[in-house]
């Protein structure tokens, strides 16, 4: 929401918010798995070294885009060095939504007891509000309505199994 032109303020001030819930999220996930398993601590400190190496290759890609950019751009697709191309923050949130998507799709029989209402609400309605804001954007942004119409499909269908095993 913040590096897009326009900015986006509401946009930026629910991602803003959704880190600050995942991070408590994963706060209750530790402090859980602390309480319950025996070998919790070497499970958390080998997550914990995977999780910094990714952060600082994260870090270290952003810190050094510019300069790849300008020595690939030349040499390769236009796409490259298009003000929509990957050194820039356009094709990343399809990117990570797909994983979001592939998650939920990898598991299209988990058990209902395992799904929450709350969470699969949450990215039914994501789903079907971005599906329809990539086709109101200028230039309509395909790859973002695409990717939120599989989170809608496949969020609403675990959803679906909870109210029916729950509800009805």
């Amino acid at each position: 929401g913040w590096a897009v032109s326009p900015r986006n303020y509401i946009l930026c001030a629910s991602h803003v918010f959704n880190v600050f819930a995942q991070t408590n999220q994963l706060r209750r996930c530790l402090e859980f798995k602390l309480m319950n398993e025996p070998n919790a601590q070497a499970e958390i400190t080998d997550l914990a070294t995977k999780a910094a190496i990714g952060g600082a290759v994260v870090v270290t890609a952003i810190l050094t885009s510019g300069r790849v950019q300008a020595l690939v751009a030349p040499y390769g697709p236009a796409y490259l060095s298009s003000p929509a191309g990957p050194f820039t923050i356009h094709p990343w949130p399809p990117a990570s939504k797909l994983l979001i998507s592939g998650t939920s799709l990898m598991e299209l029989d988990r058990p209902t007891e395992k799904i929450s209402f709350s969470q699969y609400s949450a990215l039914t309605f994501t789903g079907a509000i971005f599906s329809l804001y990539g086709l109101a954007v200028t230039p309509i942004n395909y790859p973002l309505t695409a990717v939120n119409v599989l989170l809608f499909a496949s969020s609403a269908w675990h959803l679906g199994r909870k109210v029916k095993a729950d509800y009805l």
